[in-house]
């Protein structure tokens, strides 16, 4: 994919209104949206760049950790916390997989 469309995928992802991480922060947890987000990952395939995109990078490494911050707002609203959990493996799993680890 086009480094322009997707960072403008993964920005749509943050947005607010229908985005999967906006829906979060929301106490929303869309099973579509995340689905939809696990495809963006999918197509991400830096080919063993030196350099990476500034933007990309705060788009996805602060993903897990956004998620997990917003377990206290989910439950008020009776999202089942399992589904968090296993939403943030599959992202944390994905993101090893584009970015390595240390």
């Amino acid at each position: 994919m086009i480094l322009t469309k997707l960072i403008e995928s993964l920005e749509y992802e943050w947005s607010l209104e229908n985005g999967f991480l906006g829906l979060l922060r929301a106490g929303e947890f869309s099973n579509n949206g995340l689905a939809r987000l696990l495809g963006v990952l999918d197509t991400i395939d830096l080919d063993d760049q030196k350099i990476i995109d500034r933007r990309l990078v705060s788009l996805l490494w602060y993903m897990p950790i956004f998620m997990d911050w917003q377990r206290e707002r989910l439950e008020e609203n009776g999202v089942d916390l399992v589904k968090l959990d296993s939403a943030i493996t599959e992202i944390d799993n994905r993101l090893e997989g584009i970015l390595g680890i240390p």
